[in-house]
């Protein structure tokens, strides 16, 4: 699979180099520079000094996004992590497919008619419309480092892996996606010799529009662990309601025979968002986890986020806990610079 990555790679080149040579027809580069600041207090009742109350930065960050294309069938994505709230496991897991870093994707994509190739650094296919933001765009409201926002597989899962991928457009509405990349139960990319396998089925059919997958994650015994997303949304006017099901719960770290495992069981994730102008939006948010005893955890919050003028968002946000009955906060501006566009 290396050997074959690395000529996929190299024909890639050639062809990208080829289509310099050409009239340049449809070829474009923009660079944004994105930083996000959070403020996020949390309380839980009755445990103010145990370190369960307090504050955090939430997902305060730097990120760059670079995406351009060379003539009219190669196009390249780059975006990167430069900063965090602790910054060091971005630059110490460099090297590593059991954690994000600071590079998240890194592709160059062919694009023939209805197909398109795909190679590099990319996100699993899979986790459904949750995962089809960018991370700088997600909005975690944490307490201490449990998200009651965002789920907590896309919050624990390494989700940047190493592969390639092939997808067909089936007109405007439906598409299909082939991937395999690394797998994050092996602690060096290619070196441990663990990938896995997606498939993914998009679609957008008037009101209604979905994100459905499967992927198999190869584990270090050989055995795999399949992930299955289901995620749907349903357009009404000016709200958007959506439901999202995983068959896994949370990843855990820290094994002795593997360097994380997915907690199984079932994440239900309902979604309403109100959006009466491009402006404003504001979001009711539910995670629900459930395992064979029953009840895991629940979460529920709410987000408003507001667009004085286009690159400038300011956004807050409230969420529960119902373990602890932990309440959370959370206050922040993002601004996305565009340092050139050509």
């Amino acid at each position: 699979m290396k050997k074959l990555l690395f000529v996929f790679a190299a024909l890639l080149l050639c062809s990208l180099a080829h289509s310099q040579e050409g009239e340049g027809t449809g070829s474009y580069a923009e660079f944004q520079v994105i930083p996000r600041f959070e403020f996020n207090p949390y309380f839980t009742p009755g445990h103010s000094g145990d370190g369960s109350s307090g504050s955090s930065l939430g997902n305060s960050s730097v990120y760059t996004l670079l995406e351009g294309a060379f003539g009219e069938h190669v196009t390249y994505t780059v975006s990167n992590h430069w900063f965090a709230p602790d910054p060091s496991p971005l630059y110490t897991g460099t090297l590593y497919s059991n954690t994000n870093n600071w590079l998240d994707i890194a592709t160059v994509s062919f694009n023939f008619g209805g197909f398109n190739f795909t190679v590099g650094k990319d996100c699993i296919a899979t986790g459904g419309f949750e995962y089809d933001e960018w991370d700088v765009d997600v909005d975690y409201v944490t307490v201490g480092e449990k998200p009651l926002i965002a789920s907590y597989l896309w919050y624990n899962l390494p989700s940047y892996q190493w592969g390639a991928s092939i997808g067909y457009d089936f007109g405007e509405h439906t598409s299909l996606k082939a991937q395999m990349l690394t797998s994050p139960f092996g602690e060096r990319p290619f070196a441990s010799g663990l990938y896995s396998y997606s498939l993914m089925w998009k679609g957008n059919y008037g009101a209604f529009s979905n994100i459905w997958s499967t992927s198999a994650i190869q584990r270090p015994d050989g055995r795999c662990e399949w992930l299955v997303s289901l995620s749907n949304r349903f357009g009404l006017g000016d709200f958007t309601l959506g439901l999202d099901w995983y068959n896994m719960v949370d990843v855990d770290f820290g094994l002795e025979d593997s360097p994380c495992e997915f907690i199984k069981g079932n994440t239900i994730r309902p979604v309403v968002t109100y959006s009466p102008a491009e402006q404003f939006d504001c979001s009711l948010v539910g995670n629900i986890y459930t395992r064979l005893k029953g009840l895991y955890d629940l979460n529920a919050g709410a987000v408003v986020r507001y667009r004085p003028i286009e690159p400038v968002q300011f956004h807050t946000a409230v969420g529960w806990d119902y373990n602890t009955k932990a309440v959370s906060a959370m206050f922040g501006i993002k601004v996305n610079f565009s340092v050139f566009s050509l």
